[in-house]
């Protein structure tokens, strides 16, 4: 039985992956990377001090550090997410059905602690989750499943319990490998990743989601 639903960030409840992939293009094409903007796609999910490492090992720059590359980057998306953000289709829809059903709720990121906090506030989500837990300082970042134990250990529930919504395989492979059910929502430019195939359920977008999917999502 599901007791907690832990939601992703980006690219699930915040349209925002084309502001990760444009300030990285934009960035790294400064520093000299010859990158293509659908390069950027290799990294989706990634936390992005190891997409700023992915990128140095291969075309190693002068000047900034990783870290202050890492910096501008997270800098360029929180600016993009206040000017001009919006949410999923169906994103605020889908937490007040969590709320509806009285579930917990809360929230397992890759992101930037600071980023998660401003974007939540901005949105004014931040009501909804009992607990919002950034890998930003976790050794490993998704895959690993870490993020997503702390996320189940927050609300004192054991990870089996718990249905994750994603829409990275990055993402999903983390989740399941805490042991948790999970909804894929995947964007219709990589709806067909064969990773997809681990999730108990996939959907076009978050406005398909029932009560009938957190209550059993198989």
């Amino acid at each position: 039985m599901i007791q907690v639903v832990v939601f992703d960030l980006d690219g699930l409840l915040l349209d925002s992956e084309n502001f990760w992939q444009q300030a990285e293009y934009q960035i790294f094409s400064s520093l000299g990377v010859p990158l293509k903007p659908e390069d950027t796609a290799q990294t989706l999910g990634w936390r992005c001090d190891n997409v700023v490492q992915h990128w140095y090992q291969r075309f190693a720059w002068q000047g900034p550090t990783q870290a202050e590359v890492a910096t501008l980057i997270i800098e360029q998306v929180i600016n993009m997410i206040i000017s001009k953000g919006k949410l999923m289709p169906g994103a605020l829809e889908a937490l007040k059905l969590c709320q509806s059903l009285r579930l917990p709720i809360a929230l397992a990121t890759s992101s930037n602690h600071r980023m998660m906090l401003a974007t939540l506030k901005h949105f004014e989500l931040l009501p909804f989750f009992q607990a919002t837990c950034s890998a930003e300082f976790l050794p490993l970042a998704k895959p690993h499943p870490q993020v997503y134990l702390n996320a189940a250990a927050a609300l004192g529930v054991a990870p089996q319990y718990c249905l994750a919504l994603e829409d990275s395989v990055t993402g999903l492979i983390a989740a399941k490998a805490a042991r948790m059910r999970c909804i894929a929502v995947p964007d219709s430019a990589h709806q067909h990743a064969p990773g997809y195939a681990l999730a108990d359920h996939v959907l076009a977008s978050l406005t398909e989601l029932t009560p009938g999917h957190l209550q059993n999502p198989k």
